[in-house]
């Protein structure tokens, strides 16, 4: 059973150059859908297996010299020996066509790719000019809805974003992410970075989740979790950097001294924060004390998901001053602002407040309440009620 992907609606490999790296978190389909682009594979080499990457430690340009293209190198990471092989393929190739001799088509090398804090280092210094990297994903609100309506939130709070979970129901989804996080986050990540205190790690991780949708104070959760504030910095820009978690940080100083410049913290998938938080079941989600902040988590990945997954030019931004002054998200482009508060419900409430220092950059502002439930309408002149169903294609109507 497929889901279909918004990743792919503008993703033409055509317009690549010789290799693309699709990277992201373990178990998002990045391998699925390299493995369903037409042409079709001629080789793969799956890099989980120890004995290959044995090899590939050994004479990577054999390996290489074995590829029939496209070819596609899963986990390639694990690997890294290969990055340079691939270079040497790719510019052998680039003098043959100079030569009219020929050469690899667009995306010959398919790359897939899970720590990103050893992808971007060999990317970035052995193949740069020769690569176009994509982020993916967990599945998005929106992709679940095509999929089925009859999903309901509670359930994406308890499943988040896995499509193995969704396409397998019969899976168990608190063994399933309880193993994920045990092996990718604890592990892998973790042991990236030389991380030593997995006690004290894990515990920065369920604190993360309890304190999720809050500003984020380093030295208070270093103190609850027993470490320094420094090192919760780092900590929490390795599981930034790898798409675990998402800081949204707040505007810019320079446009109002009063604002507070701490970032808020979610999680991207809202599987990985729901079981940090240890909820057993799908059925009482809503009805905890975790629930507002939870779909403001939801919302906020949602957006990500379709920034990125849509290749969208925006900054993202929340805004809250030492006045009192708030707004949940504040979405920028070229010559557009879209301000949004979130509401669990479905009456979207009151107004929004469009603060004046925004309103004096001069661009066309957008105000929009993000609710649970109901239906596209007006509460103001000035702002729009939209439920989470609908989020995905209004913001895309915008067009900005």
């Amino acid at each position: 059973m497929w889901i279909q992907r918004d990743f792919l609606t503008n993703f033409n490999y055509k317009t690549c150059l010789e290799a693309i790296f699709l990277k992201g978190p373990r178990q998002v389909g990045k391998t699925s859908i390299l493995e369903r682009l037409r042409p079709g594979l001629n080789s793969a080499l799956y890099f989980d297996d120890f004995g290959l990457r044995e090899r590939v430690s050994k004479d990577p340009e054999f390996v290489v010299s074995t590829l029939q293209y496209p070819a596609l190198l899963d986990e390639v990471h694990l690997a890294p020996e290969i990055f340079y092989s691939i270079k040497k393929k790719i510019d052998e190739s680039r003098r043959a066509r100079l030569a009219n001799q020929g050469g690899l088509a667009p995306a010959s090398f398919r790359l897939t790719g899970s720590n990103l804090t050893q992808i971007n280092t060999s990317v970035q210094e052995t193949l740069a000019g020769r690569v176009n990297t994509f982020f993916l994903h967990g599945l998005s609100w929106n992709e679940i809805q095509n999929f089925s309506e009859e999903i309901k939130i509670n359930q994406f709070f308890f499943r988040g974003g896995f499509p193995e979970l969704w396409v397998r129901q019969e899976l168990n989804p608190i063994e399933y992410v309880n193993h994920y996080i045990t092996n990718f986050i604890e592990r892998d990540l973790a042991r990236s970075i030389g991380i030593e205190k997995k006690i004290e790690f894990i515990t920065l991780l369920r604190l993360c989740a309890a304190r999720v949708g809050e500003l984020v104070n380093f030295e208070s959760l270093g103190k609850d979790a027993g470490v320094k504030g420094k090192t919760v910095k780092e900590w929490l820009s390795l599981l930034e950097e790898n798409n675990i978690i998402y800081l949204l940080r707040p505007y810019s100083s320079n446009l109002n001294q009063r604002l507070i410049k701490m970032p808020k913290l979610y999680f991207l998938d809202m599987g990985i924060c729901t079981r940090l938080q240890g909820h057993q079941s799908s059925e009482a989600i809503l009805f905890t004390p975790q629930a507002g902040h939870l779909f403001e988590n939801m919302v906020i990945s949602e957006i990500v998901k379709l920034k990125d997954n849509f290749r969208k030019d925006w900054s993202m931004h929340l805004w809250r001053t030492k006045d009192k002054e708030e707004v949940d998200l504040v979405i920028e482009s070229q010559d557009r602002l879209v301000l949004i508060e979130v509401k669990l419900g479905a009456s979207g409430g009151q107004t929004l407040v469009v603060p004046k220092a925004l309103e004096k950059l001069g661009k066309k502002i957008e105000a929009i309440v993000v609710t649970a439930a109901g239906e596209v309408h007006s509460i103001s002149e000035t702002t729009k009620c939209v439920p989470i169903n609908q989020l995905t294609p209004y913001l895309l109507g915008l067009d900005f």
